[in-house]
């Protein structure tokens, strides 16, 4: 039986793994189900592109149609086609009945198959330059889904440190609160003892008890908020097996001033790559607009047999070469669409510089942010610090019987408390952190190497 429990345990232990933020990101990214959509958004662009291609080469169709009819003009058409009219058809057997009689051969000829097998190849020679401009909109339409790839892949990357990060602040909430448990645990069996010998009443004990219970409630609550932290960790990163995290992450880089900051935000942003291109798309637009008033020029090649049955007959061939120009002279229309597109131009280089105004106002308010929880942080460990040293003081104090149970449970609840701060205060630095990297158009895994 004892073998059963040990593959057991072993079996726990094969399938549980404790990960740094390195790993989780790996996988996350390998695993992401938004990155592979992205991607095949990215696989569709491309074959948009060719799609234009295509049809700039033409197409090449085979056809057969077969059809049966008493109309007089299809047979008689159907006849010619096939080569096959006589005389006869035009009712030159009636020609003594005067030129008012209608030829019944003509008029109403017998029901007849057609069978009309054809090849054609059909091009565009010139369309006014708008499928070369459908083009290199399709292409801007390419560069806009990487590049929305790229930021899907920072703005997920941001998304598993904030994860990662909550789960190692749970951690340490339960690390802080079993280390408060032993100390309570240490100050009630203080207070039983005190109590045995009549230095303190059978209140200061009650008081430890119901502080360990508030400590355990805590605990237990601390450590399902761990495990939900865990769970939306192996969400994101699609493994299950995850059980345990390790150190906070946080992202260290140079910072020079401000302007420089702000430089390489507009270089680095994907918004700001995708505004440009949504920029020359609409400038594309007003050129496809301009394309109405051009001429289109088109060809038709064709190739094929027609006869009463199918047939493949040289006797029975046909060709046709066929080149086509339109040219609109009126319509009041392409103005009003060649305006349209000029007002959406307008429109998207208004909004790129809108653009450039909101990430200066997010770099400012990132910057502001990271300053204030950094000395932030500096206060919560210096006030840590300090309540350290005064639950000691505290500690002695009652065990001089100089303090009640109830001011040394005030002085142990506020350095727990202290230390909680100090704990969420290191979180917030990393996101802090982590926020400005984001501002700045950086990859997180890009910037740890």
């Amino acid at each position: 039986m004892y073998k059963i429990y040990l593959s057991l345990i072993l079996a726990c232990f094969s399938y549980a793994q404790s990960v740094n933020f390195d790993k989780i990101l790996e996988l996350t990214i390998k695993n992401s189900k938004d990155l592979k959509l992205q991607q095949l958004n990215i696989d569709s662009s491309k074959l948009d592109v060719k799609t234009i291609d295509s049809i700039s080469y033409g197409k090449l169709t085979l056809s057969e149609e077969l059809s049966r009819t008493n109309h007089s003009g299809y047979v008689f058409n159907s006849k010619l086609s096939s080569r096959e009219a006589s005389f006869d058809d035009f009712g030159f057997s009636q020609m003594n009945e005067g030129l008012k009689t209608e030829p019944t051969n003509l008029n109403y000829p017998n029901a007849r198959n057609n069978f009309n097998t054809k090849l054609t190849y059909d091009i565009p020679l010139f369309t006014g330059f708008k499928l070369s401009n459908q083009k290199d909109i399709l292409k801007l339409q390419e560069q806009a889904n990487s590049i929305k790839y790229k930021l899907d892949e920072k703005e997920l990357e941001f998304e598993v440190l904030k994860a990662y990060n909550s789960a190692v602040v749970a951690k340490d909430f339960i690390k802080a609160l079993e280390k408060a448990k032993e100390s309570v645990l240490f100050m009630k069996n203080g207070a039983i003892a005190f109590h045995k010998e009549g230095l303190v009443t059978k209140i200061d004990v009650n008081e430890a008890k119901v502080y360990e219970s508030n400590i355990n409630s805590q605990l237990l609550e601390a450590k399902n908020n761990f495990q939900l932290a865990l769970s939306y960790l192996s969400f994101l990163s699609s493994d299950d097996s995850i059980t345990d995290v390790e150190n906070l992450e946080n992202i260290y880089f140079k910072f020079p001033n401000e302007k420089e900051l702000y430089e390489q935000a507009l270089k680095n942003r994907d918004e700001v790559k995708m505004q440009d291109i949504q920029v020359n798309a609409s400038k594309k637009n007003i050129d496809i607009a301009k394309a109405a008033y051009y001429p289109t020029v088109f060809s038709r090649l064709e190739y094929g047999y027609n006869d009463n049955t199918l047939t493949l007959s040289q006797d029975k061939d046909y060709y046709m070469a066929m080149v086509g120009i339109t040219l609109t002279l009126f319509d009041n229309t392409r103005d009003i669409e060649k305006q349209k597109s000029k007002i959406e131009y307008a429109k998207a280089t208004i909004n790129q510089e809108k653009l450039k105004n909101t990430i200066k106002l997010e770099l400012k308010k990132a910057i502001l942010t990271l300053e204030t929880k950094e000395k932030i942080l500096e206060e919560k460990i210096e006030a840590k610090n300090l309540a350290n040293d005064i639950l000691e003081q505290a500690k002695l104090q009652y065990k001089n019987q100089l303090i009640s149970m109830t001011t040394l449970l005030q002085q142990e609840a506020n350095y727990r408390k202290n230390e909680a701060l100090l704990i969420e205060a290191r979180y917030e630095k990393s996101l802090a952190l982590a926020s400005l990297n984001l501002v700045l158009g950086k990859n997180i895994k890009e910037e740890k190497n």
